[in-house]
Protein backbone atom coordinates (compact mmCIF):
# COMPACT_ATOMS: atom_id res chain seq x y z
CA UNK A 1 0.00 0.00 0.00
CA UNK A 2 1.08 3.05 -0.96
CA UNK A 3 1.29 6.20 1.63
CA UNK A 4 -0.84 9.38 1.12
CA UNK A 5 -0.77 12.31 3.24
CA UNK A 6 -3.61 15.22 2.73
CA UNK A 7 -2.24 18.56 3.67
CA UNK A 8 -4.87 21.90 3.60
CA UNK A 9 -6.08 24.63 6.24
CA UNK A 10 -9.40 23.56 5.73
CA UNK A 11 -10.93 20.64 6.89
CA UNK A 12 -14.28 20.69 5.19
CA UNK A 13 -11.55 20.11 1.88
CA UNK A 14 -9.71 17.69 3.91
CA UNK A 15 -12.93 16.03 4.48
CA UNK A 16 -13.84 15.38 0.95
CA UNK A 17 -10.74 14.23 -0.56
CA UNK A 18 -10.73 11.59 2.15
CA UNK A 19 -14.11 10.73 0.90
CA UNK A 20 -13.44 11.18 -3.01
CA UNK A 21 -10.54 9.00 -3.08
CA UNK A 22 -10.89 5.52 -4.41
CA UNK A 23 -8.30 4.14 -1.91
CA UNK A 24 -8.57 0.24 -2.09
CA UNK A 25 -8.80 0.98 -6.18
CA UNK A 26 -5.77 2.51 -5.91
CA UNK A 27 -4.01 0.68 -3.21
CA UNK A 28 -3.43 3.56 -1.11
CA UNK A 29 -3.94 4.44 2.24
CA UNK A 30 -3.93 7.85 4.39
CA UNK A 31 -1.39 8.35 6.75
CA UNK A 32 -2.10 11.48 8.20
CA UNK A 33 -3.48 15.14 7.81
CA UNK A 34 -2.27 18.51 8.58
CA UNK A 35 -3.99 22.09 9.00
CA UNK A 36 -0.56 23.97 8.28
CA UNK A 37 2.47 23.64 6.68
CA UNK A 38 4.34 23.38 10.13
CA UNK A 39 3.04 20.22 11.23
CA UNK A 40 2.59 18.59 8.13
CA UNK A 41 6.72 18.93 7.82
CA UNK A 42 6.77 16.89 11.05
CA UNK A 43 4.37 14.82 9.47
CA UNK A 44 6.22 14.12 6.82
CA UNK A 45 9.24 13.28 8.05
CA UNK A 46 7.68 11.16 10.52
CA UNK A 47 5.45 9.19 8.36
CA UNK A 48 7.44 9.21 4.54
CA UNK A 49 4.52 9.63 2.69
CA UNK A 50 4.80 8.13 -1.44
CA UNK A 51 1.87 10.99 -2.39
CA UNK A 52 1.47 14.45 -1.26
CA UNK A 53 -1.67 16.53 -1.54
CA UNK A 54 -0.82 20.17 -0.54
CA UNK A 55 -2.35 23.36 -0.51
CA UNK A 56 -0.38 26.57 -1.31
CA UNK A 57 -1.76 28.77 0.63
CA UNK A 58 -2.50 28.24 4.21
CA UNK A 59 -1.39 30.41 7.11
CA UNK A 60 2.19 30.36 9.09
CA UNK A 61 4.26 28.39 6.52
CA UNK A 62 2.82 28.21 3.22
CA UNK A 63 2.83 25.52 0.21
CA UNK A 64 5.83 27.27 -1.46
CA UNK A 65 8.19 27.38 1.84
CA UNK A 66 6.96 23.51 2.55
CA UNK A 67 8.01 22.42 -1.23
CA UNK A 68 11.70 23.86 -0.10
CA UNK A 69 12.02 21.56 2.38
CA UNK A 70 11.05 18.92 1.40
CA UNK A 71 12.30 18.82 -1.96
CA UNK A 72 15.61 18.25 0.37
CA UNK A 73 14.10 15.97 3.03
CA UNK A 74 12.25 13.83 1.27
CA UNK A 75 13.38 13.96 -3.01
CA UNK A 76 11.36 10.79 -4.08
CA UNK A 77 7.97 12.68 -2.92
CA UNK A 78 5.54 12.34 -5.42
CA UNK A 79 3.09 15.86 -4.81
CA UNK A 80 0.27 17.04 -6.19
CA UNK A 81 -1.05 20.82 -5.11
CA UNK A 82 -4.49 21.50 -4.86
CA UNK A 83 -5.51 25.62 -4.58
CA UNK A 84 -8.30 28.05 -4.96
CA UNK A 85 -5.86 30.59 -6.64
CA UNK A 86 -4.37 30.04 -9.75
CA UNK A 87 -1.84 32.15 -8.71
CA UNK A 88 1.19 32.67 -11.46
CA UNK A 89 3.81 32.59 -8.14
CA UNK A 90 2.43 29.58 -6.56
CA UNK A 91 2.15 27.98 -9.77
CA UNK A 92 5.65 28.74 -11.02
CA UNK A 93 6.89 27.84 -7.22
CA UNK A 94 5.10 24.44 -8.04
CA UNK A 95 6.87 24.33 -11.47
CA UNK A 96 10.44 25.16 -10.01
CA UNK A 97 9.91 22.41 -7.62
CA UNK A 98 8.94 19.98 -10.13
CA UNK A 99 5.23 18.71 -8.87
CA UNK A 100 3.65 16.11 -10.44
CA UNK A 101 0.32 17.44 -11.03
CA UNK A 102 -1.82 21.04 -9.94
CA UNK A 103 -5.68 20.93 -9.23
CA UNK A 104 -7.54 24.02 -8.80
CA UNK A 105 -10.90 23.70 -6.23
CA UNK A 106 -12.78 23.02 -6.06
CA UNK A 107 -11.48 19.40 -7.23
CA UNK A 108 -13.68 17.27 -8.72
CA UNK A 109 -13.74 13.60 -8.74
CA UNK A 110 -13.33 12.81 -12.28
CA UNK A 111 -10.19 15.07 -12.42
CA UNK A 112 -9.05 13.58 -8.90
CA UNK A 113 -8.84 10.16 -10.04
CA UNK A 114 -7.45 10.85 -13.85
CA UNK A 115 -4.58 12.06 -11.61
CA UNK A 116 -4.27 9.29 -8.87
CA UNK A 117 -4.08 7.31 -11.88
CA UNK A 118 -1.50 9.01 -13.70
CA UNK A 119 0.65 9.12 -10.35
CA UNK A 120 0.40 5.74 -9.20
CA UNK A 121 1.60 4.74 -12.86
CA UNK A 122 4.57 6.99 -12.16
CA UNK A 123 5.25 5.48 -8.54
CA UNK A 124 4.95 2.16 -10.20
CA UNK A 125 7.34 3.09 -13.16
CA UNK A 126 9.68 4.00 -10.25
CA UNK A 127 10.03 1.00 -8.49
CA UNK A 128 10.16 -1.34 -11.54
CA UNK A 129 13.45 0.89 -12.82
CA UNK A 130 14.56 0.85 -9.06
CA UNK A 131 14.57 -3.23 -9.71
CA UNK A 132 16.12 -2.82 -12.98
CA UNK A 133 19.15 -0.65 -11.67
CA UNK A 134 19.90 -2.87 -9.25
CA UNK A 135 19.29 -6.40 -11.09
CA UNK A 136 21.74 -4.17 -14.30
CA UNK A 137 24.65 -3.33 -11.44
CA UNK A 138 24.86 -6.71 -10.17
CA UNK A 139 26.33 -5.35 -7.11
CA UNK A 140 24.97 -5.30 -3.58
CA UNK A 141 22.04 -3.48 -2.40
CA UNK A 142 24.44 -1.33 -0.31
CA UNK A 143 26.17 0.00 -3.14
CA UNK A 144 23.64 0.03 -5.72
CA UNK A 145 21.40 2.03 -3.27
CA UNK A 146 24.60 4.61 -2.08
CA UNK A 147 24.94 5.39 -5.99
CA UNK A 148 21.77 5.80 -6.42
CA UNK A 149 21.62 8.56 -3.62
CA UNK A 150 24.54 10.25 -5.11
CA UNK A 151 23.22 10.47 -8.69
CA UNK A 152 19.70 10.87 -7.80
CA UNK A 153 18.48 13.51 -10.30
CA UNK A 154 14.58 14.32 -10.43
CA UNK A 155 13.44 11.88 -7.92
CA UNK A 156 14.39 9.15 -9.13
CA UNK A 157 16.62 7.12 -6.24
CA UNK A 158 16.57 3.75 -5.39
CA UNK A 159 14.11 3.31 -2.61
CA UNK A 160 15.73 1.95 0.42
CA UNK A 161 12.58 -0.74 1.43
CA UNK A 162 13.04 -1.81 -2.24
CA UNK A 163 16.61 -2.33 -2.23
CA UNK A 164 17.34 -3.96 1.20
CA UNK A 165 16.89 -7.45 2.30
CA UNK A 166 13.60 -8.38 2.94
CA UNK A 167 14.64 -9.61 6.32
CA UNK A 168 15.65 -6.52 7.26
CA UNK A 169 12.04 -5.61 7.64
CA UNK A 170 10.97 -4.63 10.90
CA UNK A 171 14.42 -4.85 12.67
CA UNK A 172 16.49 -1.94 14.41
CA UNK A 173 19.25 -0.22 11.84
CA UNK A 174 22.72 1.22 12.69
CA UNK A 175 25.42 2.84 10.24
CA UNK A 176 29.08 2.95 10.79
CA UNK A 177 31.61 5.35 8.87
CA UNK A 178 35.50 4.43 9.09
CA UNK A 179 37.68 6.98 8.33
CA UNK A 180 41.29 8.05 8.26
CA UNK A 181 42.13 11.35 10.75
CA UNK A 182 44.49 12.43 7.89
CA UNK A 183 43.72 12.74 4.08
CA UNK A 184 47.06 11.07 2.20
CA UNK A 185 46.52 12.54 -1.40
CA UNK A 186 48.56 9.49 -2.26
CA UNK A 187 47.07 6.76 -0.23
CA UNK A 188 44.48 4.53 -2.41
CA UNK A 189 42.67 1.75 -0.48
CA UNK A 190 42.15 -1.54 -1.99
CA UNK A 191 38.58 -1.65 -2.15
CA UNK A 192 37.72 -5.55 -2.56
CA UNK A 193 40.80 -6.63 -0.48
CA UNK A 194 39.50 -4.40 2.53
CA UNK A 195 36.28 -4.96 2.25
CA UNK A 196 37.60 -9.07 2.51
CA UNK A 197 39.34 -8.22 4.99
CA UNK A 198 36.57 -6.70 7.20
CA UNK A 199 33.78 -9.65 6.05
CA UNK A 200 36.28 -11.94 7.33
CA UNK A 201 36.90 -10.26 10.72
CA UNK A 202 32.76 -9.63 11.55
CA UNK A 203 31.68 -13.29 10.29
CA UNK A 204 34.66 -14.94 12.83
CA UNK A 205 33.12 -12.41 15.71
CA UNK A 206 29.16 -12.33 14.74
CA UNK A 207 27.85 -15.18 16.77
CA UNK A 208 28.95 -13.72 20.03
CA UNK A 209 27.72 -10.06 19.65
CA UNK A 210 24.06 -8.40 19.37
CA UNK A 211 22.18 -11.33 20.92
CA UNK A 212 24.15 -14.28 19.77
CA UNK A 213 24.21 -13.50 16.13
CA UNK A 214 20.98 -12.56 15.90
CA UNK A 215 21.91 -9.64 13.58
CA UNK A 216 23.25 -8.90 9.72
CA UNK A 217 25.48 -6.35 8.07
CA UNK A 218 26.58 -5.28 4.57
CA UNK A 219 29.64 -3.10 4.10
CA UNK A 220 30.74 -0.78 1.41
CA UNK A 221 32.78 2.70 0.13
CA UNK A 222 30.62 5.08 0.36
CA UNK A 223 29.84 6.87 -2.86
CA UNK A 224 32.91 8.54 -5.00
CA UNK A 225 35.12 7.60 -1.95
CA UNK A 226 37.72 5.02 -1.96
CA UNK A 227 38.21 5.97 1.77
CA UNK A 228 35.21 6.04 3.91
CA UNK A 229 34.03 2.52 4.72
CA UNK A 230 30.28 2.68 5.28
CA UNK A 231 28.91 -1.06 7.52
CA UNK A 232 25.30 -1.40 8.23
CA UNK A 233 23.97 -3.55 10.69
CA UNK A 234 20.71 -4.94 11.03
CA UNK A 235 19.03 -6.61 14.16
CA UNK A 236 16.45 -7.30 16.70
CA UNK A 237 18.92 -4.65 19.41
CA UNK A 238 22.06 -3.37 19.68
CA UNK A 239 24.57 -3.00 22.56
CA UNK A 240 27.14 -0.10 23.43
CA UNK A 241 29.98 -2.40 24.11
CA UNK A 242 28.70 -4.44 21.14
CA UNK A 243 29.15 -1.63 18.67
CA UNK A 244 32.38 -0.89 20.29
CA UNK A 245 33.97 -4.07 19.60
CA UNK A 246 33.06 -3.51 15.97
CA UNK A 247 34.23 0.02 15.85
CA UNK A 248 37.93 -1.38 16.72
CA UNK A 249 37.39 -4.18 13.96
CA UNK A 250 36.72 -1.33 11.64
CA UNK A 251 40.03 0.67 13.05
CA UNK A 252 42.24 -2.36 12.61
CA UNK A 253 40.77 -3.17 9.30
CA UNK A 254 41.65 0.37 7.73
CA UNK A 255 44.89 0.88 9.83
CA UNK A 256 46.22 -2.44 8.12
CA UNK A 257 45.44 -1.26 5.17
CA UNK A 258 47.94 2.23 5.47
CA UNK A 259 45.75 4.66 7.36
CA UNK A 260 48.05 6.20 9.82
CA UNK A 261 44.79 7.16 12.38
CA UNK A 262 41.50 5.84 11.86
CA UNK A 263 37.85 7.43 13.90
CA UNK A 264 34.15 5.98 12.96
CA UNK A 265 30.75 7.77 13.31
CA UNK A 266 28.03 5.69 14.91
CA UNK A 267 24.65 7.40 14.25
CA UNK A 268 21.50 6.56 16.35
CA UNK A 269 20.04 3.57 16.37
CA UNK A 270 17.04 3.61 13.93
CA UNK A 271 13.46 1.55 14.19
CA UNK A 272 12.68 1.73 10.51
CA UNK A 273 15.39 0.15 7.86
CA UNK A 274 14.16 2.99 5.18
CA UNK A 275 15.85 5.69 7.58
CA UNK A 276 18.98 4.19 6.65
CA UNK A 277 19.65 7.12 4.13
CA UNK A 278 19.12 9.28 7.99
CA UNK A 279 21.13 6.92 9.84
CA UNK A 280 24.49 7.33 7.36
CA UNK A 281 24.09 11.15 7.43
CA UNK A 282 24.00 10.81 11.24
CA UNK A 283 27.78 8.88 11.05
CA UNK A 284 29.13 11.18 8.74
CA UNK A 285 28.08 14.15 10.89
CA UNK A 286 29.24 12.36 13.98
CA UNK A 287 32.72 12.50 11.95
CA UNK A 288 33.03 16.20 11.16
CA UNK A 289 32.91 16.61 15.20
CA UNK A 290 36.40 15.44 15.77
CA UNK A 291 38.62 17.85 16.67
CA UNK A 292 41.68 18.26 14.82
CA UNK A 293 44.00 17.10 17.54
CA UNK A 294 42.06 14.26 18.11
CA UNK A 295 42.86 10.54 16.78
CA UNK A 296 40.98 7.46 17.38
CA UNK A 297 38.35 8.05 17.83
CA UNK A 298 34.70 7.02 18.28
CA UNK A 299 31.54 9.11 17.90
CA UNK A 300 28.46 8.59 18.34
CA UNK A 301 25.77 11.28 16.41
CA UNK A 302 23.96 10.34 20.04
CA UNK A 303 26.60 12.27 21.90
CA UNK A 304 27.51 15.20 20.26
CA UNK A 305 31.27 16.43 21.92
CA UNK A 306 30.94 19.63 22.49
CA UNK A 307 33.51 22.32 20.29
CA UNK A 308 35.33 25.37 21.25
CA UNK A 309 33.97 28.83 20.35
CA UNK A 310 34.67 29.25 16.86
CA UNK A 311 34.93 32.79 15.14
CA UNK A 312 35.66 32.64 11.50
CA UNK A 313 38.88 34.65 10.68
CA UNK A 314 37.35 37.89 8.43
CA UNK A 315 40.41 39.82 9.30
CA UNK A 316 42.81 36.94 7.45
CA UNK A 317 40.20 36.49 5.01
CA UNK A 318 40.44 39.79 4.02
CA UNK A 319 44.09 40.27 4.18
CA UNK A 320 44.83 37.45 2.23
CA UNK A 321 42.24 38.15 -1.01
CA UNK A 322 44.04 41.70 -0.58
CA UNK A 323 47.14 39.56 -1.06
CA UNK A 324 46.16 37.78 -3.89
CA UNK A 325 45.50 40.90 -6.00
CA UNK A 326 49.06 41.93 -5.32
CA UNK A 327 50.02 38.73 -7.64
CA UNK A 328 52.91 37.85 -4.93
CA UNK A 329 52.83 34.06 -4.51
CA UNK A 330 55.23 34.62 -1.09
CA UNK A 331 52.67 37.35 -0.02
CA UNK A 332 49.39 34.94 -0.70
CA UNK A 333 50.84 32.00 0.91
CA UNK A 334 52.23 33.52 4.01
CA UNK A 335 48.48 35.28 4.29
CA UNK A 336 46.65 31.79 3.90
CA UNK A 337 49.11 30.55 6.60
CA UNK A 338 47.92 33.09 8.87
CA UNK A 339 44.43 32.32 8.04
CA UNK A 340 45.27 28.61 8.56
CA UNK A 341 46.54 29.41 11.62
CA UNK A 342 42.84 30.43 13.02
CA UNK A 343 40.88 27.73 11.28
CA UNK A 344 43.27 24.23 12.36
CA UNK A 345 44.23 24.48 15.83
CA UNK A 346 43.58 21.69 17.83
CA UNK A 347 40.52 22.78 19.05
CA UNK A 348 38.54 23.18 16.02
CA UNK A 349 36.41 20.79 14.47
CA UNK A 350 37.07 19.35 10.93
CA UNK A 351 33.68 20.38 10.14
CA UNK A 352 34.85 24.25 11.10
CA UNK A 353 37.96 23.68 9.13
CA UNK A 354 36.06 22.53 6.02
CA UNK A 355 33.13 25.25 6.80
CA UNK A 356 36.23 27.67 6.38
CA UNK A 357 37.80 26.11 3.89
CA UNK A 358 34.63 26.41 1.70
CA UNK A 359 34.27 30.20 2.95
CA UNK A 360 37.42 30.99 1.65
CA UNK A 361 37.04 29.42 -1.51
CA UNK A 362 33.75 31.10 -2.68
CA UNK A 363 35.54 34.52 -1.31
CA UNK A 364 38.19 34.18 -3.88
CA UNK A 365 35.60 33.30 -6.48
CA UNK A 366 33.44 36.08 -5.60
CA UNK A 367 36.59 38.57 -5.65
CA UNK A 368 37.58 36.70 -9.18
CA UNK A 369 34.31 37.56 -10.76
CA UNK A 370 34.46 41.24 -9.35
CA UNK A 371 36.80 41.51 -12.16
CA UNK A 372 34.82 39.47 -14.85
CA UNK A 373 37.12 36.75 -14.47
CA UNK A 374 35.83 33.03 -14.54
CA UNK A 375 37.17 30.24 -11.60
CA UNK A 376 36.84 27.77 -13.30
CA UNK A 377 39.18 28.58 -16.28
CA UNK A 378 42.02 30.45 -14.02
CA UNK A 379 42.20 27.39 -11.30
CA UNK A 380 41.64 24.73 -13.55
CA UNK A 381 38.46 23.31 -11.76
CA UNK A 382 35.00 24.57 -10.65
CA UNK A 383 33.89 25.81 -8.09
CA UNK A 384 31.62 23.13 -7.30
CA UNK A 385 34.65 20.75 -7.97
CA UNK A 386 36.91 22.48 -5.55
CA UNK A 387 33.79 22.62 -2.88
CA UNK A 388 33.74 18.43 -3.26
CA UNK A 389 37.31 18.01 -2.86
CA UNK A 390 37.37 20.82 0.22
CA UNK A 391 34.28 18.75 1.68
CA UNK A 392 36.40 15.70 1.94
CA UNK A 393 39.46 16.99 3.25
CA UNK A 394 39.32 16.57 7.06
CA UNK A 395 42.87 17.29 8.30
CA UNK A 396 45.20 20.54 8.06
CA UNK A 397 48.02 19.63 5.71
CA UNK A 398 45.71 18.54 2.62
CA UNK A 399 43.47 21.89 3.26
CA UNK A 400 47.12 23.27 2.84
CA UNK A 401 48.01 21.36 -0.32
CA UNK A 402 44.69 22.14 -2.30
CA UNK A 403 45.67 26.03 -1.61
CA UNK A 404 49.50 26.68 -1.40
CA UNK A 405 50.18 23.87 -4.68
CA UNK A 406 46.39 24.37 -6.97
CA UNK A 407 44.55 27.98 -6.08
CA UNK A 408 46.90 30.03 -4.74
CA UNK A 409 49.82 29.88 -7.64
CA UNK A 410 47.07 29.87 -10.07
CA UNK A 411 45.04 33.05 -9.09
CA UNK A 412 48.43 35.19 -8.18
CA UNK A 413 49.50 34.26 -11.74
CA UNK A 414 46.40 35.86 -13.26
CA UNK A 415 46.44 39.00 -11.13
CA UNK A 416 49.81 38.90 -12.34
CA UNK A 417 48.89 39.45 -15.99
CA UNK A 418 46.33 41.26 -14.77
CA UNK A 419 48.58 44.43 -12.80
CA UNK A 420 50.58 44.42 -16.08
CA UNK A 421 47.67 45.42 -18.03
CA UNK A 422 45.91 48.01 -15.69
CA UNK A 423 49.31 49.30 -13.86
CA UNK A 424 49.85 51.87 -16.03
CA UNK A 425 45.87 53.07 -15.62
CA UNK A 426 46.31 52.85 -11.98
CA UNK A 427 49.57 54.81 -12.02
CA UNK A 428 48.39 57.36 -14.37
CA UNK A 429 44.80 57.59 -12.14
CA UNK A 430 47.34 57.87 -9.30
CA UNK A 431 49.06 60.95 -10.60
CA UNK A 432 45.50 62.81 -11.67
CA UNK A 433 44.57 62.59 -7.56
CA UNK A 434 48.01 64.00 -6.57
CA UNK A 435 47.64 66.54 -9.33
CA UNK A 436 44.34 67.31 -7.82
CA UNK A 437 44.58 66.90 -4.20
CA UNK A 438 47.90 67.92 -2.93
CA UNK A 439 46.51 69.70 -0.55
CA UNK A 440 45.31 66.99 1.66
CA UNK A 441 46.39 64.87 3.69
CA UNK A 442 47.01 61.63 0.74
CA UNK A 443 48.81 58.11 1.55
CA UNK A 444 49.87 54.79 -0.28
CA UNK A 445 47.49 53.02 1.98
CA UNK A 446 44.32 55.04 1.60
CA UNK A 447 44.88 54.74 -2.13
CA UNK A 448 45.29 51.28 -2.28
CA UNK A 449 42.65 50.53 0.03
CA UNK A 450 40.62 52.26 -2.89
CA UNK A 451 41.60 50.24 -5.27
CA UNK A 452 41.79 47.22 -3.10
CA UNK A 453 45.12 46.68 -3.95
CA UNK A 454 47.90 45.81 -1.44
CA UNK A 455 49.85 48.42 -0.66
CA UNK A 456 53.62 47.10 -1.00
CA UNK A 457 52.47 45.94 -4.73
CA UNK A 458 50.86 49.28 -5.66
CA UNK A 459 54.24 51.02 -4.79
CA UNK A 460 56.14 48.47 -7.02
CA UNK A 461 54.43 49.66 -9.87
CA UNK A 462 54.00 53.19 -8.95
CA UNK A 463 58.12 53.34 -8.57
CA UNK A 464 58.37 51.77 -11.71
CA UNK A 465 56.50 53.74 -14.11
CA UNK A 466 57.60 56.92 -12.48
CA UNK A 467 61.05 56.44 -11.03
CA UNK A 468 59.76 57.67 -7.48
CA UNK A 469 58.23 56.03 -4.35
CA UNK A 470 55.18 57.80 -3.85
CA UNK A 471 55.92 60.08 -1.05
CA UNK A 472 58.64 61.77 -3.03
CA UNK A 473 56.29 62.23 -6.05
CA UNK A 474 53.89 64.09 -3.53
CA UNK A 475 56.48 65.95 -2.12
CA UNK A 476 57.81 67.24 -5.59
CA UNK A 477 54.43 68.15 -6.67
CA UNK A 478 53.81 70.33 -3.30
CA UNK A 479 57.28 71.86 -3.91
CA UNK A 480 56.46 72.58 -6.93
CA UNK A 481 52.68 74.46 -6.48
CA UNK A 482 54.53 76.51 -3.76
CA UNK A 483 56.64 78.05 -5.30
CA UNK A 484 54.33 78.76 -8.14
CA UNK A 485 52.43 80.50 -4.71
CA UNK A 486 55.92 82.51 -4.34
CA UNK A 487 55.63 84.33 -6.92
CA UNK A 488 52.57 86.30 -5.14
CA UNK A 489 53.83 88.48 -2.53
CA UNK A 490 50.67 88.73 -0.86
CA UNK A 491 51.00 84.74 0.62
CA UNK A 492 52.68 84.54 3.87
CA UNK A 493 55.35 81.35 3.88
CA UNK A 494 52.86 79.79 6.40
CA UNK A 495 49.83 80.50 4.24
CA UNK A 496 51.64 79.04 1.67
CA UNK A 497 52.64 75.43 3.60
CA UNK A 498 48.81 74.87 4.52
CA UNK A 499 47.67 75.54 0.67
CA UNK A 500 50.43 72.84 -0.30
CA UNK A 501 49.19 69.85 2.39
CA UNK A 502 51.69 71.42 5.15
CA UNK A 503 49.93 72.12 8.50
CA UNK A 504 53.57 71.90 10.27
CA UNK A 505 55.38 75.05 8.53
CA UNK A 506 59.01 74.58 10.24
CA UNK A 507 58.56 70.80 8.17
CA UNK A 508 57.77 72.45 5.37
CA UNK A 509 60.92 74.92 5.34
CA UNK A 510 63.24 71.93 6.34
CA UNK A 511 61.70 69.59 3.25
CA UNK A 512 62.01 72.63 0.80
CA UNK A 513 65.36 73.44 1.71
CA UNK A 514 66.48 70.24 1.15
CA UNK A 515 64.91 69.92 -2.21
CA UNK A 516 66.23 73.71 -3.28
CA UNK A 517 69.33 73.65 -2.09
CA UNK A 518 68.07 76.78 -0.45
CA UNK A 519 66.10 78.92 2.58
CA UNK A 520 62.40 79.93 1.59
CA UNK A 521 63.67 83.59 1.59
CA UNK A 522 66.43 82.80 -0.85
CA UNK A 523 64.17 81.28 -3.29
CA UNK A 524 61.68 83.97 -3.16
CA UNK A 525 64.58 86.88 -3.16
CA UNK A 526 65.99 85.01 -6.58
CA UNK A 527 62.85 84.33 -8.23
CA UNK A 528 62.05 87.95 -7.69
CA UNK A 529 65.03 88.91 -8.99
CA UNK A 530 64.44 86.62 -12.74
CA UNK A 531 61.00 88.34 -12.98
CA UNK A 532 62.39 91.73 -12.69
CA UNK A 533 65.06 90.29 -15.50
CA UNK A 534 61.72 89.00 -17.30
CA UNK A 535 62.89 84.92 -17.04
CA UNK A 536 60.84 82.41 -15.37
CA UNK A 537 61.64 78.86 -14.30
CA UNK A 538 59.16 76.45 -14.69
CA UNK A 539 58.17 73.44 -12.22
CA UNK A 540 60.11 70.27 -13.69
CA UNK A 541 58.33 67.94 -15.59
CA UNK A 542 57.16 65.17 -12.67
Amino acid sequence: MRRVLIVDDEKWIRRGLIQSIAWSEFELTLVGEAENGDDAYTLALSVQPDVLFLDMRMPGMDGKQLLALLSQELPNLLVIVISGYSDFEYTKEAIRHKVFDYLLKPVRKEELNTVLRKACEELQQREDNQRAALQQRGQGWLRALLDSSAEEEGGTAIGVTEAMPPEWAGQELVALIGQSDVFLETMELDSACLLSSLREQLNRIQPFLFGNGSWSYEASFMSGSSRELLLVCSGSRFERDDLQRVCSILQNVLKRAGCPFASVGISTIKQEGRKLREAVREAEQALKGRLLGQRDLVLEAEHKQAAAKFTYPGEQERAFLLSLQSGSLLAAQHEFFEFLYKVSMDTVSVEQLQRSSLLLLYAVEKQLQAKGADFGHICGKSPAVYTEILGARNDKASVTTIFTEELIPAVTDFYNKLGEKQAGKVVEEMKQQVEAYYDQSLSLQGIAQSYYMNQDYLSRIFKKATGKNFIDYLTDVRICKSKELMKFSKYKNYEIAQMVGYEDYRYFSQIFKKRLGMTIGEYRNSASQADHQGREEPCPNI
